[in-house]
């Protein structure tokens, strides 16, 4: 009898234990199924494990907002691009040619394309005051006397050349001394001539012209044209 009474309360316990262990299942599944709907544009929060951060295989997919926070950092990250267009110098005078091909070379071993050009420059050397030449060397002799009478001794007559029995009344380096001789002469009543004199030179010039992509070339051949005395650089549109 005793027998039959201890197994009758085991059961008992059995239904008991199994009664509660339903319940306390349903209770947890009905918990997460129940979760109130998120609001509109706010995602649901994801364990990194979750997400396949945690492990090898897993791969890991990206969440329609996560693309769009990626988009701003992703133009941050993008490389400045380089100009394609090259810039172009030229760089002179040079009056020795040896000097000129001595910093082409230093050009060239900088990155620059060198290029020699060539030209013919004229400068005023000076300013000529004279008057015209007259028929004869006696004719020029009585009117440099008339001049010398009449105040102006610094004058002699042209003996040879293209001006031959012409007059000279002074050759001046500045312009502004040249006028007012040929104003004190034309008050005169003389018909003077006021003539600029050139002298011709050769000039080389180096035009420069350095890739788009080479924007460090451009600092370095402006720092050693710093050290040049009277060579300068200066900007050329490229052809």
């Amino acid at each position: 009898m005793l027998k039959i009474l201890f197994l009758f309360f085991l059961l008992l316990n059995a239904v008991y234990f199994y009664t509660q262990f339903e319940g306390t299942a349903e209770l947890t599944s009905s918990t997460v199924l129940k979760q109130p709907a998120l609001p509109q544009g706010v995602n649901k929060l994801v364990m990194l494990r979750e997400r396949g951060l945690g492990g090898e295989n897993a791969p890991f997919q990206e969440s329609p907002a996560d693309k769009l926070s990626a988009k701003p950092i992703d133009m941050l990250a993008k490389p400045l691009e380089l100009q394609d267009e090259p810039s172009c110098f030229t760089l002179g005078p040079f009056t020795r040619a040896d000097v000129a091909k001595r910093n082409a070379g230093t050009l060239a071993a900088l990155g620059a394309d060198v290029k020699h050009r060539e030209i013919s420059q004229r400068t005023p050397r000076g300013y000529w005051v004279y008057l015209p030449s007259s028929k004869s060397y006696q004719a020029a002799k009585r009117k440099a006397t008339e001049l010398q009478k009449k105040g102006l001794n610094d004058l002699y007559i042209m003996g040879k050349g293209s001006h031959q029995n012409a007059i000279s009344l002074g050759l001046f380096t500045r312009e502004s001394a040249a006028n007012s001789r040929f104003q004190q002469v034309k008050k005169l009543g003389l018909k003077a001539v006021l003539e600029t004199q050139y002298r011709t030179s050769k000039q080389i010039w180096l035009d420069l012209t350095v890739p788009g992509s080479q924007a460090a070339t451009v600092a370095n051949i402006t720092e050693m044209v710093g050290s040049l005395q009277r060579a300068k650089l200066g900007r050329s549109e490229c052809q």
